[in-house]
């Protein structure tokens, strides 16, 4: 017998509550094997990712149903955790708009531990557009004592022929008293049965993976003990029934035909024609190009002034052709509307928008005009195409959408800016669902099976090492089960949702975290042509803001820059002496080796080795970055690669080769993924047609194969010029306030990376470069942020930077030392105690640090704050508190300044706190150095401070001398040694898995001697 399984859930019910691991093609596709006719969306609290529901059933031909299974409470407003369940089925398309209406609500005030809709929300949807069925054992009936009064009377009376009575099969003790008290009130109020299956996994035997899902996650469910949440067949039903024995046969053949109410319900339609948000629904597709290219002509003829007259008509024709694509693909809606935002947000939040871009953006000229980039792609030192960004074919026949990544200093003013002018309901972040990886999923399936995490933890590193292991094999194997499986949300970090229309009821809206979401991810939103914005936070461009407010300057457009750089040998120098830490892209250990190595000298050249040091590049980095002479030796196709030193470094490269030989610049990109994708009947067409191209431009076959080959060789790791560029101009700009105005860019960048230790000490190795010195926080000069003394070229260390400290730890500290001159450290020590909100630890570390100094060394004061905290306390009485200062000073009076703390523990204190040190004992020769860190991933690398000069150095280590006979480490962090003997060898580096030899050298240390070992 057929019936609609309209009660189930997937694994998208695990953001509200872990649940299963089934997809949502698992059911379709037993919803076929049964015969059955229909997909619900039904899901906890709300409906999960409802655009794949669509797609999954129109593949398996399947009705579309639209359902939630609700958390309710009688006043959402109250802290009440009883949440009963409460099933609802939309009839028609606009039963799922109210019901995506009073989902989104339950989520913006109906919120406490879950989303929950109440009897007010309820009683607002049109009776006759949805069906509300009494749900499962979670129950309001099941859960109230007065719950004929006050849910089913009242529900009967709204919804009347479209409320039942749900029963379920299950032979649980439980679901049979409650189908019991279901059954009474279908004999009192004569209201119909339906049967539901409440299926969390298809076939009864996948109980136990969900049960694995559960346990690995430390989760158990005992009130289910017992329960069969299957999709089964009708025969089982009725043989679970029978076992009941509640209902008759008649009954439940009942409920079952009253599923195939659904048959009838509309068929509800959704599209995926493109979704654009407009500001101007009053004005014609003509109107609103019409008032674009006035904002367009405006802009043009305010930039003007900076381009030579002998250029505009390039220019004009460069905005016609660009305009033209806009026009002819009706995007106009797009630029009108991010030009009011990005508008808005700079002029009226203060918001800072990056000078370049990401992505394909800054090819497009118009980009420029409107606000959206200061890159003048005519003016570009590498070829930018606009068609890389935008191009008729590709709108018009894949109905893509624009897509401008806008990175920012900071998003939120531009997130403003948007609800500002499309309002408070027509954006939101999307949502990120996290799925179980392989790693995770292997992982979880351990701690299922009780192993313990030291017997896993190095298997699940690398899984395809053991995928054929006796003991692990079966393992990996097994947990591929769960790889994709949700279990876990989260805002999306930069993409939002717009939409002209009111998300609430087109989308959904869910809680996550403390941010609402629209309820679709964003690779769905690409697929279903919703309009998504990226805001994204860039770190260097926080720094490059915050220096030129520090400077009280505008912030420079690229114009600007170039002029400023052009002859500025200083910004250079940076790169090729590797003083580049915090620059885009060249900041990192291994980035700083590269950059050093290739020594840019413009930024053509930083721009192409961006491109150059991506993985795909690797077997042709070392000839680009040792600058060695290299051509494809065909005088064409060198000469189209003249802007990139004759390597294929960019897809733009490949576009213009493309070009050449007779291909409309409009359908070049397109091309490159046809040619990617290397399909048969596709590719030999575009072969012959180039082939022909480049012989009737060329005269030579032979070179128009080879110039194919290579082609087709590149167009895996061709990069976009447009985003490297930008990228390249990123790091320019940082590199620019850095050579000339350090004072102020250190400071900067030490307060955004405050709590970075490892960031902290690679900019700190920089300073000596430029003579700047930091000064040791001390009590009554540090504040909470780092600020600098021109005076004297130095920067005072902000106390928030030290570990565990914060913004309150240093203005309490700072109001105190100006308020009050203090005798001693007890007084002082007495003040911070009952005046300020510091607590031991912070008391602790800053004594470690010799913060108070100026009443004696670190290890005396750490003594007197011993006693201090162990006989007085803040909240003892007055006349305690006489006392016991008296019985302190006593203490402190008999206690002779002792010997500070040994030279090894301060070093490794500091660095633990700072990320840096800053002790300096010259009574120490130069060989003698503490062990700051230690890396055995491969041979033993340490990290060494000299004790006299202030020097950070860093050694390799043989591991027969590193490891004692018990292969344990002889050293440790913290360790005072002698250095007596080291040497250089070539540093090796992994090429095409194999470890080769450089040109660079690297110091080994081969004898050394241990002075003092620090205590654990």
């Amino acid at each position: 017998m057929r019936y609609n399984n309209y009660h189930k859930h997937t694994h998208y019910s695990n953001i509200s509550t872990p649940d299963s691991i089934a997809k949502v093609e698992d059911y379709a596709k037993r919803a076929i094997e049964l015969g059955h006719t229909s997909l619900a969306t039904t899901e906890h609290g709300y409906a999960g990712n409802i655009f794949e529901y669509y797609d999954v059933a129109k593949q398996y031909n399947l009705k579309f149903v639209f359902g939630i299974e609700y958390y309710y409470v009688e006043n959402r407003f109250e802290k009440d955790r009883s949440n009963s369940h409460l099933m609802i089925l939309a009839k028609n398309k606009n039963g799922m708009k109210q019901m995506l209406r009073i989902m989104s609500e339950a989520n913006k005030t109906g919120y406490y531990h879950k989303p929950r809709i109440d009897k007010e929300l309820l009683f607002t949807l049109s009776p006759s557009d949805v069906v509300v069925t009494s749900t499962c054992v979670i129950s309001y009936i099941n859960k109230h004592d007065d719950y004929e009064e006050t849910f089913v009377k009242p529900i009967l009376n709204y919804f009347g022929d479209n409320f039942y009575l749900e029963i379920h099969d299950n032979t649980h003790p439980m679901q049979v008293e409650y189908n019991k008290k279901i059954l009474e009130l279908h004999n009192k109020y004569n209201i119909p049965f339906i049967h539901a299956t409440d299926s969390h996994y298809i076939y009864e035997e996948d109980d136990k993976y969900r049960t694995i899902f559960l346990n690995g996650k430390n989760i158990y469910y005992p009130e289910e003990e017992g329960f069969i949440l299957d999709y089964p067949d009708s025969d089982t039903i009725f043989k679970r029934y029978e076992k009941q024995g509640v209902f008759t046969r008649e009954q439940v053949e009942s409920s079952l035909k009253n599923t195939l109410i659904i048959d009838d319900f509309e068929d509800i339609a959704m599209d995926k024609d493109i979704k654009m948000p407009t500001l101007y629904p009053e004005l014609s597709h003509e109107e609103k190009v019409k008032k674009l290219k006035k904002i367009i002509t405006d802009s043009w003829i305010e930039d003007r002034k900076h381009i030579p007259q002998e250029r505009y008509k390039e220019y004009l024709d460069a905005i016609r052709f660009e305009t033209s694509i806009i026009e002819e693909t009706e995007m106009e809606d797009y630029f009108l509307l991010n030009y009011e935002v990005i508008k808005k947000a700079v002029n009226d939040y203060q918001g800072v928008l990056t000078r370049t871009g990401r992505g394909s953006a800054p090819s497009f000229y118009v980009n420029k005009l409107l606000g959206f980039t200061e890159i003048d792609r005519l003016e570009s030192p590498v070829t930018l195409f606009p068609t890389r960004f935008m191009s008729k074919s590709r709108i018009l026949e894949s109905k893509s959408l624009p897509d401008i990544d806008f990175n920012t200093s900071e998003p939120k003013p531009f997130l403003k800016a948007t609800l500002d002018i499309l309002g408070k309901d027509n954006a939101y972040y999307m949502t990120a669902y996290g799925t179980m990886q392989q790693s995770s999923a292997f992982r979880n399936l351990c701690r299922a099976k009780g192993f313990e995490m030291n017997e896993y933890n190095d298997i699940a590193k690398d899984l395809d090492k053991y995928k054929n292991h006796e003991k692990w094999g079966s393992i990996i194997e097994e947990s591929k089960r769960f790889v994709g499986v949700i279990d876990s949300v989260s805002p999306h970090p930069c993409a939002i949702c717009l939409l002209d229309k009111p998300i609430s009821e087109e989308i959904g809206v869910i809680k996550v975290g403390d941010e609402l979401c629209a309820v679709i991810d964003s690779t769905t939103s690409d697929s279903w042509k919703f309009l998504k914005n990226d805001y994204l936070s860039v770190t260097v461009w926080q720094i490059i803001a915050d220096t030129y407010e520090m400077l009280d300057k505008k912030i420079d457009n690229i114009r600007e820059l170039n002029t400023l750089i052009e002859s500025d040998q200083k910004v250079w120098n940076l790169y090729s002496k590797g003083l580049t830490a915090t620059l885009n892209q060249t900041g990192t250990d291994n980035a700083i080796h590269q950059v050093t190595q290739y020594s840019p000298k413009s930024v053509r050249e930083l721009s192409g080795f961006v491109a150059a040091i991506r993985p795909s590049f690797e077997s042709m980095k070392q000839i680009f970055l040792n600058r060695e002479e290299f051509s494809y030796g065909i005088p064409e196709f060198d000469k189209i690669l003249e802007t990139s030193d004759n390597f294929v470094l960019y897809q733009e490269s490949i576009m213009a080769t493309l070009v050449y030989a007779g291909f409309e610049e409009d359908e070049t990109y397109s091309l490159l993924k046809a040619i990617a994708k290397k399909k048969q009947g596709i590719i030999e067409p575009i072969r012959d047609r180039f082939i022909n191209g480049f012989i009737e431009k060329t005269g030579s076959k032979e070179n128009a194969e080879k110039v194919w080959k290579i082609i087709e060789d590149a167009v895996d790791y061709g990069f976009n010029s447009s985003h490297s560029l930008s990228v390249a101009y990123d790091s320019v700009y940082g590199a620019y306030l850095k050579a000339n105005y350090p004072l102020e860019y250190y400071s900067v960048v030490l307060n955004i990376y405050e709590d970075d230790t490892d960031k902290t000490e690679q900019i700190y190795h920089e300073l000596e470069h430029f003579g700047i010195n930091v000064i040791p926080p001390e009590f009554g000069k540090a504040q909470s942020k780092y600020s600098f003394d021109r005076s004297s070229n130095t920067i005072v260390k902000g106390l928030k930077s030290i570990k565990y400290m914060n913004d309150n730890t240093a203005n309490d500290l700072f109001e105190l030392s100006k308020n009050k001159k203090y005798d001693d450290f007890v007084e002082l020590l007495q003040d911070i105690t009952e005046n300020t909100s510091l607590n031991s630890r912070q008391i602790t570390i800053l004594i470690r640090l010799n913060f108070f100094n100026m009443f004696g060394n670190s290890k005396y004061l750490f003594n007197i704050y011993e006693k201090f905290s162990e006989r007085f306390k803040k909240s003892h009485k007055d006349k305690t508190k006489l006392a016991r200062l008296e019985e302190i000073r006593e203490y402190v009076a008999e206690l002779t300044q002792l010997d500070d703390f040994s030279i090894n523990e301060k070093v490794l204190f500091e660095k633990q706190m700072l990320g840096y040190t800053y002790t300096i004992d010259d009574k120490y020769s130069k060989s003698f150095a503490v062990v700051t860190d230690i890396n055995t991933k491969f041979s033993p690398l340490i990290d060494l401070y000299i004790i006299n000069n202030g020097k950070d150095v860093q050694f390799k280590m043989s591991k027969n001398i590193f490891f004692d006979e018990n292969k344990k480490a002889i050293l440790q962090a913290g360790d005072l040694i002698k250095i007596k003997k080291m040497e250089q060898k070539p540093r090796q580096q992994l090429v095409n898995g194999k470890w080769v030899k450089t040109d660079i050298m690297q110091n080994w240390l081969t004898s050394w001697e241990l002075i003092n070992k620090l205590e654990d």
